[in-house]
């Protein structure tokens, strides 16, 4: 049994395979005209009304050019230390920074208790262990500081913060 397609013609055949028809060719026929009512399409004109471009902007202006300015920080820094249990059942404590209003730019670890962990900002990020008093973050805007305690004894923290500083929520 042989198989068969449908070949195009001038192309190369094997020998079980043959053309087997012609392509059909029709002639272009020509849409009919449809009839139109003169008077109705001029009364359609009259009630368009015509479309007015935009006005082109003139070449003439020029966009202002807009310069940096450089500012300095006021260094007008407020600070609070913060005393907290480093007792092993506290677990991801807040220390209430957002409570007192309180946007940090550096954190300090002043006393180390019995130890203790801390995560900023979130209590789903990870926990950074305070290894020594002095050890300080400088990195990022801390809203909230967030302990859990190692062992007995009372730790304690300073942040800081600029009062004068404008943040933009995005």
């Amino acid at each position: 049994m042989s198989r068969r397609r449908l070949q195009y013609p001038g192309e190369i055949c094997r020998p079980e395979e043959r053309i087997i028809g012609e392509p059909v060719h029709r002639p272009f026929e020509a849409v009919p005209a449809i009839s139109v009512d003169l008077a109705a399409v001029l009364e359609l004109e009259k009630r368009i009304r015509p479309m007015i471009a935009p006005p082109q902007p003139s070449k003439g202006v020029v966009p202002p050019t807009i310069v940096p300015v450089l500012t300095q920080e006021i260094l007008n820094k407020l600070y609070r230390n913060i005393s907290f249990s480093t007792a092993v059942g506290v677990v991801d404590q807040p220390l209430g920074l957002r409570d007192m209003r309180i946007v940090a730019d550096t954190m300090t670890v002043l006393a180390l208790g019995g130890g203790f962990t801390y995560k900023m900002n979130k209590p789903s990020n990870d926990a950074t262990t305070a290894s020594a008093v002095g050890q300080q973050e400088t990195a990022f805007e801390i809203e909230e500081l967030y302990i859990t305690g190692l062992g007995p004894g009372t730790g304690q923290v300073r942040v800081m913060w600029n009062p004068d500083l404008i943040r933009i929520k995005p």
